[in-house]
């Protein structure tokens, strides 16, 4: 799956903070970036008197100085590691995370009643309320089907842009799946897959956090939640949706008290705006967890718009390249800033 160049150098600074920074990953930053080093040895050096890298780092409180880190490398190191991370050779030093519905994972959820395989799971929601209880004297709208899908999207996507690290920052992960998937906390309705999962790649394209996310990253995550609609196995066709969907829940759930007891102690200033939209967001999942279990078979009517979604905009992305690349041809050489612009709005 592509990603932006800024993901892999993201991916270690984020790793020496102190949220997640224990002697394995400690370990492992320091490997990466003595090899990002012995990558340089053989380019010219500004200066020949360069202490080694251990000695810069020497003193560096790894747990609050991440941000002096970079400013270590030298100008040849910085230079080497932006073009490690262009021609894919920093990704060798990154492990990817595997989402657990991956194929992969198909046989391990096949085999749950084993607890070491149970927990590499995320956990379900227990007591998920009958949907003819919340709803004794009418029925749910079409449109419900579409929000699950636009919530599916902003779930993949989060767990995708964090390398599974979701959880190390709850509040910051709560904050992007609300902005990601707009339905599950306000009242907005769609009539097509398509037009649910246009709406959540154009929220993720204009955000902050989408900067750093690659056309091609945002469209792969359709593959995704055609992989959780399908689930496992025709006898468990709804236990990644439910997953999915629990996960979602509960992550919400704790940015929602870490927020609350922040309020309190004056951690968070300002109102209970955040508070109050992750509430909502809370009560709609609840509210998809058990339309899911009455209805959710439904979604699978979905899956072949959905291939087809997935492949016009693989189709439209590989267009858009072709154009570039020939404009890129045509100019030859490093692209100007107008352009770069030209290409932009050409593409």
């Amino acid at each position: 799956m592509d990603c932006s160049e800024s993901f892999y150098k993201d991916c270690f600074m984020e790793g020496l903070k102190e949220r997640s920074t224990g002697p394995e990953e400690k370990r492992k930053i320091m490997e990466m970036l003595s090899r990002v080093e012995n990558e340089t040895e053989g380019l010219d050096s500004n200066s020949d008197d360069d202490p080694d890298l251990a000695e810069r780092l020497e003193g560096l409180d790894l747990d609050n100085d991440a941000g002096a880190i970079w400013k270590c490398l030298t100008e040849k190191e910085q230079n080497e590691f932006e073009q490690m991370t262009r021609d894919g050779r920093l990704g060798q030093l990154v492990e990817v995370w595997t989402p657990w519905w991956s194929p992969q994972s198909k046989q391990l959820i096949l085999d749950q009643d084993d607890p070491a395989v149970k927990s590499k799971f995320p956990k379900v929601k227990m007591n998920i309320t009958d949907l003819a209880i919340l709803l004794p004297k009418s029925k749910p709208s079409s449109g419900v089907k579409y929000t699950v899908v636009g919530a599916l999207y902003a779930y993949c996507f989060v767990c995708r842009l964090h390398n599974g690290g979701h959880w190390d920052t709850p509040v910051e992960s709560a904050q992007e799946l609300l902005l990601v998937s707009d339905a599950t906390n306000k009242n907005v309705e769609y009539n097509s897959p398509g037009e649910v999962i246009q709406s959540c790649i154009q929220r993720v394209t204009k955000s902050e956090f989408g900067k750093g996310t690659s056309p091609g990253f945002n469209v792969s995550i359709i593959e995704d939640i055609i992989n959780v609609i399908r689930g496992p196995s025709l006898e468990k066709p709804l236990v990644y949706l439910t997953i999915a969907l629990s996960e979602f829940l509960h992550l919400v759930q704790k940015a929602r008290k870490i927020v609350s007891r922040g309020l309190k102690s004056g951690k968070y200033k300002g109102d209970n705006s955040l508070k109050k939209k992750l509430f909502s967001c809370e009560k709609k999942l609840d509210f998809c967890l058990s339309w899911s279990q009455r209805l959710g078979m439904s979604l699978h009517t979905l899956i072949p718009e959905l291939v087809l979604e997935h492949s016009a905009a693989d189709s439209d992305l590989k267009d858009v390249e072709e154009k570039r690349s020939e404009l890129e041809e045509f100019w030859g050489g490093k692209q100007k800033p107008q352009q770069r612009k030209l290409i932009e709005e050409i593409t």
